[in-house]
């Protein structure tokens, strides 16, 4: 059996075990369908966020937020839905579906999901502004991107919580073990291959999928799919510098040759979205609280 078939069965293997993590909460899996069903419409989203309120809430709490500015305050979800499209609100609803999904999870000396939600927060919240300065990829998707980059910790904590827990051990007390080597040698895959299976298995664009599976690797890409996983990379890496939650994953503290002048941004553009970045997630936590 060659590496990768090894590879996927611990990967398949590892996605039939989990529980929580497997399914997104019902309002969220309702939109994803409706988003990507040609036929839906702009009415059967609505219907999705009338029918669950406190996540209606959140999403005109983000809409309202600085994010965009607006003049004046949007009152309702078919207002908020007419300015940004279904796409926007599909990814503003699924951002914050997440926090439920990311807080519930297990935890292990070393490593709690709170921790990991607090980080994935920061990766967002540094990729929407990174998209904000370039074009080709809608902001709220590049947060979104951010927000599940590392959801295949969760896989790993949830099909195998003895092996991870070694893991952790190993590369708390061994600062030159690389978190993907450790998680190669203790579960057989690292939390790209998890996070990209789970994001396939949920029937999420292929584009997302791409960037939890290669936000470490971008240029590894074909060219063409390269910008939203690049953009998850370097706001990884400032997220980590900022510090807070669980950032022992990030494993780099300058994106890799390529990335930056594929982004076009500059030293100037990371030093300001950095100084920006610890208001703005303090900001974001309290729009996609439960």
């Amino acid at each position: 059996m060659t590496t990768v078939r090894i590879n996927e069965h611990i990967i398949r293997s590892a996605l039939q075990r989990v529980t929580a993590v497997a399914t997104l909460p019902a309002s969220a899996m309702r939109i994803m369908k409706i988003a990507e069903d040609p036929t839906s419409t702009e009415h059967d989203l609505l219907e999705v966020l009338e029918g669950d309120p406190p996540l209606a809430a959140r999403v005109l709490k983000v809409v309202n937020s600085a994010f965009y500015g607006r003049p004046r305050q949007v009152g309702s979800t078919a207002a908020a839905m007419r300015l940004l499209g279904v796409n926007a609100i599909r990814n503003v609803a699924l951002a914050a579906s997440l926090n439920r999904l990311f807080r519930g999870g297990r935890t292990v000396p070393g490593f709690e999901a709170a921790d990991l939600w607090t980080h994935s927060v920061a990766v967002g919240t540094a990729a929407r502004r990174i998209a904000e300065r370039g074009r080709g990829i809608p902001p709220e998707e590049a947060m979104l991107a951010g927000l599940l980059h590392d959801i295949g910790l969760l896989v790993e904590i949830q099909a195998s919580i003895t092996e991870f827990t070694l893991l952790i051990d190993a590369t708390s007390r061994n600062a030159s073990l690389s978190f993907a080597d450790a998680e190669t040698q203790w579960l057989g895959a690292t939390h790209e291959a998890f996070g990209k299976a789970l994001c396939e298995q949920w029937r999420f664009p292929d584009a997302l999928a791409k960037a939890c599976g290669h936000h470490h690797d971008p240029m590894a890409l074909d060219t063409a799919d390269q910008r939203l996983p690049a953009i998850i990379h370097v706001a990884d890496i400032l997220a980590g510098r900022v510090g807070g939650g669980f950032t022992r994953s990030v494993g780099r503290d300058v994106p890799r040759d390529g990335v930056c002048d594929l982004l076009g941004l500059s030293a100037a553009d990371l030093a300001d979205i950095e100084t920006q970045l610890s208001s703005d997630i303090e900001q974001t936590v309290g729009l996609l609280a439960a």
